[in-house]
């Protein structure tokens, strides 16, 4: 492919302060699935604890998701309004206290509620992130940008089970929910500290051109903001899947204990956590030698969707290393397709419409898997994963098909 008309630098390395910011976003990355993801490892606890049913647990990850599928688009209008700065500030700390609820849980109510008040806030997080990635970095750069975000959550998946089983049994399951909220506190004077001076060319947008409301919420009239919706219903909920099941997965299905979760559930999160790095370097790659940046993320999500479902495929497997096998095939396949999926608005969108259209987008991405959780609860009850896995092999072709359709290469977009 020929190279578009803004030119780009031929080099993804970062500056000392990119490269600060990049890690900083890897931690928000990092605490923010630590967060979410605590429950699902605790989950056979809660059953005996507060008596927690399987179709309970579903419903709680529901509230959620049905909280997050209605922030996640509140989160986009209040970062694109105060700054990425600011705005991230204010969401990690707020799911972070959020999270640290969880302790004083007693019973199915208030576990509901909890999950709804993290659900709120925590979305924050991502609108921030990429937010930040729109304007501190160049179209090359973003794929490794958003890849080190993204490995962020995937390495929270991966230590999520050896740390929440370790914590949970040395200091208690209520300290387990309760001692990462309070790293998430930590981290944000550390963030306002190291962000004080804007990047290159970067400058707080006046009022003039920050998107109205009336603006904001006629996005989807734009096709290819469509397309990229569409992505994030259908593919957001295979990572939801990974995330919220598979620790329950192991268990009913494959018939590993506690503490096998506890040593050997980290290994297809491991697969998660280079996935998101190797796609966004591969894209980059791909912008180096000329492709248009939205191409570049189409042709990876397009191999990544290939690799999630043949993963899915093996899942009849019955040895303990080959279950480990398909679902690290999987899992490395969600983390190809999410550190492109999270680059793409940067590079498809007007700068002052970014956080927005990436917030709608993960709004319905949040109802999506709000879907395709309920099914998985009904099927899961019933012990027929395969119907799971069946309905997982659709999910992430259909949403690349989107982009294929819709989604083109804008013919101006607002550069550093």
């Amino acid at each position: 492919m020929p190279a578009q008309e803004i030119q780009r630098p031929k080099k993804m390395r970062f500056s000392q302060e990119q490269a600060f910011i990049a890690a900083l976003l890897f931690l928000v990355g990092w605490l923010n699935y630590i967060d979410r993801q605590v429950l699902s490892v605790l989950a056979p606890i809660l059953k005996q604890e507060i008596g927690l049913t399987q179709t309970q647990y579903a419903w709680a990850v529901n509230s959620f998701l049905l909280a997050y599928a209605f922030m996640y688009f509140g989160s986009g209008l209040v970062l694109d309004r105060w700054g990425s700065r600011f705005g991230l500030a204010f969401f990690v700390g707020a799911w972070s206290f959020a999270s640290g609820l969880h302790a004083a849980v007693t019973g199915f109510v208030g576990l509901v509620v909890f999950r709804f008040l993290l659900g709120l806030t925590e979305p924050g997080g991502w609108t921030g992130a990429i937010k930040t990635i729109s304007e501190r970095y160049q179209p090359v750069q973003r794929g490794l940008a958003a890849g080190i975000f993204s490995s962020g959550s995937a390495v929270a998946t991966l230590v999520a089970p050896p740390l929440v089983v370790f914590l949970s049994l040395r200091y208690g399951w209520r300290n387990a929910f309760l001692i990462p909220s309070v790293a998430g506190l930590l981290w944000i004077p550390l963030w306002l500290y190291l962000t004080k001076r804007p990047g290159e060319g970067q400058n707080p947008p006046p009022a003039a051109a920050r998107p109205s409301l009336w603006e904001t919420m006629f996005l989807l009239r734009d096709k290819r903001v469509l397309a990229y919706v569409l992505a994030r219903f259908f593919g957001d909920s295979s990572g939801y899947f990974f995330i919220f099941w598979i620790p329950q997965y192991l268990a009913s299905v494959k018939n590993f204990s506690f503490t096998m979760i506890g040593t050997l559930a980290w290994i297809p999160f491991l697969a998660n956590d280079i996935g998101p790095l190797t796609g966004g370097y591969l894209s980059g790659r791909l912008i180096q030698a000329g492709y248009a940046p939205l191409l570049a993320r189409k042709i990876m999500m397009t191999i990544a969707a290939c690799i999630v479902a043949a993963g899915a495929l093996a899942q009849s497997t019955t040895e303990t290393w080959a279950v480990l096998l398909a679902l690290s095939i999987s899992t490395f396949g969600v983390g190809v397709w999410a550190g492109n999926l999270h680059a793409l608005p940067a590079d498809a969108f007007a700068d002052r419409n970014v956080a927005s259209a990436y917030g709608l987008a993960g709004s319905a991405g949040a109802v999506g898997g709000i879907l395709f959780n309920t099914l998985a609860g009904h099927f899961s009850a019933q012990s027929n994963y395969g119907a799971v896995f069946g309905v997982l092999l659709l999910l992430e072709p259909l949403g690349v098909a989107a982009l294929w359709l819709w989604l083109r290469e804008p013919q101006q977009k607002t550069e550093l």
